[in-house]
């Protein structure tokens, strides 16, 4: 199929129109989720929030589905090994300038949308949640005085944990 096909192209402005669907739907869960948490922390009724919540989630589930038969879909048209597999990245490389601009902003604020939702619904909020390259550590505040590496800099903080590490398996 051609780059210029109105087909194709029909089908990628779709998928630029649903994947700015998903965004709201995934932005709206994030406000919930921040509203959740403040509730929570400040042991105010959830109720509502969490009859929101289910509306919002159950809409985005719908917007996924949507998004992902439309990938399927532009998969097959493709010609793609695993239709179900074609991503917003391989879609760009068919799409229209004016599409491709916007496929690469919408992937990039989806990605921000996810990583602040799964930031902030990651962990209850009597827990704080600790970041080291792609580790997660997940510390309770009844051990934070434990933790005496908290004012340390990264790299010595590196140093003391791997030779722990050492220590502990030679023992």
């Amino acid at each position: 199929m051609k780059l210029d096909d109105p087909q194709l192209q029909g089908m990628i402005a779709q998928l630029v129109d649903t994947l700015r669907e998903e965004l709201r739907q995934n932005q709206r869960l994030l406000r919930i989720v921040r509203h959740k948490k403040e509730s929570l922390q400040r042991n105010l009724p959830l109720e509502d929030l969490l009859r929101a919540e289910r509306e919002v989630v159950s809409d985005a589930v719908t917007i996924e589905r949507d998004r992902i038969a439309l990938l399927t879909e532009l998969g097959q048209v493709l010609g793609h090994d695993h239709p179900a597999r074609l991503r917003v990245a391989e879609v760009i490389l068919y799409s229209n300038p004016e599409n491709r601009d916007e496929l690469l902003d919408l992937r990039d604020e989806l990605r921000d949308v996810a990583d602040e939702i799964d930031d902030l619904g990651s962990v209850e909020p009597l827990f704080t949640r600790h970041r080291q390259d792609r580790i997660r550590l997940y510390v309770s505040p009844s051990r934070w005085k434990g933790l005496d590496c908290a004012s340390e800099k990264p790299a010595e903080r590196n140093v003391k944990n791997t030779a722990a590490t050492k220590g502990q398996e030679r023992a």
